[in-house]
């Protein structure tokens, strides 16, 4: 499974408003030059994100973005969904799909495999982690690596010291 770039930019693009909700409305062009995505591909990614009420806007002169709703309510899914639609990491889980290798979709223990992976640790991850989780997520990871890092350095030199 990879992220389409529209996703990418979709999440870092909530994600920047939700950092700076509290400087009001910004602009298209200032949340493109910040986030890193040409102004035509904001706006597309803006639409997308608008009909799903995950993006507001208001035109005229002090016009500008802002969430559609509060960040801790916004999934990850919610965006994948927005600029991908639904998951399907195998074609065979379409209904009307005709790409079963063996012919046996009901009995097939890969197929059942997948869609487990896919629904259980897939989406259910990706329905957790919130926009608001974002940074947190990352710094807390981050955090938990370089701890686990020191403890097998210092299990390490105690190892030679002894």
């Amino acid at each position: 499974m990879q992220l389409q770039t529209s996703t990418d930019y979709a999440i870092r693009i909530l994600h920047y408003l939700h950092e700076n909700k509290d400087e009001g409305l910004h602009t298209a062009m200032h949340i493109a030059e910040t986030v890193g995505v040409t102004y035509p591909f904001f706006i597309k990614i803006a639409n997308m994100l608008k009909q799903k009420g995950l993006l507001q806007s208001e035109q005229g002169r002090n016009g500008g973005y802002r969430l559609g709703k509060p960040a801790h309510e916004i999934s990850i899914y919610d965006v994948y969904l927005c600029t991908e639609g639904e998951l399907q990491i195998n074609p065979c889980f379409k209904k009307e799909s005709k790409t079963c290798t063996k012919e046996h979709k009901e009995r097939c223990k890969l197929r059942r495999f997948l869609h487990s992976l896919q629904e259980d640790v897939l989406i259910a991850s990706m329905s957790e982690m919130r926009i608001s989780y974002l940074v947190h997520a990352v710094e807390d990871k981050m955090e938990k690596e370089r701890a686990n890092h020191f403890a097998a350095v210092s299990l390490e030199a105690r190892s030679y010291a002894g």
